[in-house]
Parts: structure tokens; C-alpha cells; sequence
């Protein structure tokens, strides 16, 4: 959406101090107060950017018949993730409000924007297309975005009775921790009582299931090079686990492109994203249920 680039442009004008950065540029602002800036960036976007957006979406054809959850774009989530470098949060949450505006839903919001701008972040990173401090800062705006938009996500789940819960951490050493967010959401809507752990250390790791009672630990990893820690975590929860029949699910970037080494470091399933860690887990609970 090349209008949206025009848009944010156009609030540098209207709103001094408030530039857009591109990527690797530069994060030093001119001073001024934080009301002062969030007041004129508050009213840049609702002023430019949001009525450009909708200006964009509709000329391009979309019509009601048409606002059926439509899935973001590849294009979108570059572009998304673009934002989320060079500008402030409330940028991000407009661009939000225009996707669901045509329709999109906050599953699709999670699933098919969030996720993946944090993966195309990481890509950026890894690809030294963007320095480890702007995509640390957009990351925390994306924890920012997806803890605002948690409670009307979880508002949508119908729970019922039964009390499930599970343990959710990324394998020791393993930096890449948002995805694990983003699963929690889907297991709170869905009536878990979820305990998220990210960057837990192998020995706090024994410690949590050893002290708390989980139906089922959730653990993701986005990269071969961990494989042996993650196996020796899966060892560990089996181990030490009060629950001796918990259900071990593994996920993230890594299980994505090669869910057949799910076996190869003793977990019992693959999710392939937050939905799909709903139904696993589900399906697992049933199952041990159903061996009692």
C-alpha cells in the first residue's frame, strides 16, 4: 500500500519530532514532551492516516460482499513491520483498526500480521538488514499490540467448566519468545489456564513442573542449534513432572520446516501456530482422559 508510505510521510510535517525512520536509520528524536508528541501523532492519525488507508482498500475494490476475514498480504506484513521499526505504537494499532475495518478478525490479526512480522524481524536481524536495537524496540511494540488487543481476543473464547492447564516456555537459550505469546492468547480464549515461562532456564524449568500440576508443557524453538537443549528440557519436564502422564508440544520456526523431529526430542505433538497448539493440546487431554 504505497498511499500508507505517503500517509506516514505526511505526519512528519503535522507532527514535529514524530519523523518516520527508515530501517538502520538513526532512533535520536528532537526533544520535546511525551503529551505533546502523542497528542500530535494522536491526531496525524486520524487526521491522514486512517482516511488515506480507507481511501486505499476501497478504491481497490473492496466492498462489503468482499469483507470476509480477508488475510493480510505479504506485501501488508512488510510493511506492517516496517512500522512497527520506525514509529510509535499507535501507528501499528491504526493500521490494525483499518485490517479490521475490511473485515479481518483478531485470529487472523494474530495468526497472519502479528506472527509473521515478528518472523520477517527476526529475518531482518538475522539478514543484518535492521540492528538488534530497532528490532528489540519493534518486538516490544508488538508485546505492546498484542497485550492490547488480549482482552477482547480472550472475550471472544467460550471457556466451559473443565479447568486445563498447561506450562508454556521457549527451549533454554532461545531468544525468539513472541510466538509463545501469541499462543497463550489462543489458549486463554479456548479456557486454559496458561503459566507463560519464556527464557526459563533448565533448572527453573524442573522446579515449575515439579511444584505446579500441568496437563500439558508447551515448548518452541526456532532454530536447529538448540535442538539438544530442547530434548533435554522435554527430559527434564518428563522427569520431574508431578503430572507423570503430561503431554509434551512442541512449535515454533523450527518444527514449522521439520515437524518430523518432534519425535527425535521425545515431545508428543507439533503445533504449527496457535490455533493448531489449541486443538493438539485439546486432543492430547482427551486422549490421556480417555487412558485412565
Amino acid at each position: 500500500m504505497a498511499i500508507l508510505k505517503e500517509a506516514i510521510a505526511s505526519s512528519s510535517a503535522a507532527a514535529p519530532g514524530g519523523e518516520a525512520r527508515s530501517v538502520g536509520q538513526s532512533s535520536r528524536r528532537a526533544p520535546r514532551t511525551e503529551a505533546a508528541r502523542r497528542d500530535a501523532l494522536s491526531r496525524t492519525i486520524e487526521a491522514e492516516i486512517i482516511p488515506r488507508l480507507m481511501l486505499v482498500h476501497t478504491s481497490d475494490g473492496c466492498c462489503e460482499g468482499d469483507r470476509q476475514d480477508p488475510l493480510p498480504s505479504h506485501e501488508e506484513v512488510v510493511e506492517f513491520a516496517g512500522l512497527v521499526i520506525a514509529h510509535d505504537v499507535e501507528v501499528a494499532t491504526s493500521y490494525i483498526s483499518v485490517l479490521r475495518a475490511r473485515g479481518a478478525t483478531l485470529e487472523t490479526i494474530f495468526l497472519h500480521l502479528l506472527a509473521p512480522a515478528a518472523n520477517h524481524l527476526d529475518a531482518l536481524w538475522r539478514e543484518d538488514k535492521a540492528d538488534f536495537c530497532d528490532v528489540t524496540i519493534a518486538l516490544s511494540r508488538l508485546q505492546q499490540v498484542l497485550r492490547a488487543l488480549s482482552a477482547p481476543f480472550e472475550a471472544e473464547g467460550d471457556t466451559g467448566p473443565e479447568e486445563k492447564r498447561i506450562l508454556l516456555a521457549s527451549s533454554p537459550g532461545e531468544t525468539h519468545t513472541f510466538g509463545v505469546a501469541i499462543v497463550e492468547e489462543f489458549l486463554r480464549r479456548s479456557g486454559w489456564d496458561a503459566v507463560c515461562a519464556p527464557g526459563t532456564s533448565l533448572a527453573e524449568l524442573g522446579r515449575i513442573v515439579r511444584s505446579d500440576w500441568f496437563d500439558v508443557v508447551g515448548l518452541s524453538l526456532s532454530c536447529e542449534s538448540l535442538l539438544a537443549e530442547l530434548a533435554s528440557a522435554i527430559d527434564v519436564v518428563r522427569r520431574r513432572s508431578r503430572n507423570k502422564r503430561v503431554g509434551v508440544v512442541v512449535g515454533g520456526h523450527y518444527f514449522n520446516e521439520h515437524p518430523e523431529s518432534a519425535a527425535l526430542v521425545g515431545a508428543d505433538l507439533v503445533a504449527f501456530d496457535g490455533l493448531d497448539a489449541v486443538r493438539k493440546a485439546q486432543r492430547f487431554v482427551g486422549g490421556a482422559a480417555r487412558a485412565r
